[in-house]
């Protein structure tokens, strides 16, 4: 997949991640809707299921970044693991989001977007969906 022009914000996570970006957004096979997608249009259990996305909603907020609560317990544990696994920081993504959307989406285009072929780069996999090329050193 090619880097859009734009990262729309409807492709942010309600934890904070980028759908654009993630292995599951990008699998040609079964592609994801994004997780800001209605439930009825998620083959995956884990994202029907997703408790910060119900706690959110419940609350009637898009992200959790907005909440007042925010970083929460549900946050502070996916970050754990994000962070670890896949360098991503999802409550430093949410402060970012919460002080400039456009500011914030403008740094996400310019971090993953390939340098050789302009494809966005698996922030999962850290390989460019187009190329394929290796990126070891995405923050």
């Amino acid at each position: 997949m090619k880097m859009p022009n734009a990262i729309e914000q409807e492709l942010i996570a309600v934890c904070g991640l980028n759908c654009l970006a993630c292995s599951a957004y990008l699998n040609n096979k079964t592609p994801c809707p994004g997780c800001s997608a209605p439930n009825e249009k998620h083959k995956r259990k884990s994202c029907v299921n997703c408790s910060k996305k119900k706690c959110a909603h419940e609350m009637g907020l898009q992200w959790c970044f907005e909440c007042d609560s925010f970083p929460c317990s549900k946050i502070k544990s996916i970050n754990k693991r994000y962070t670890t696994k896949y360098n991503i920081n999802l409550i430093e993504n949410g402060q970012k989001a919460k002080e400039s959307m456009n500011a914030f989406l403008t740094e996400q285009k310019e971090k993953l977007a390939c340098n050789i072929c302009s494809g966005v780069i698996d922030q999962h996999k850290k390989e460019c969906s187009e190329c394929g090329a290796q990126f070891s050193n995405i923050v």
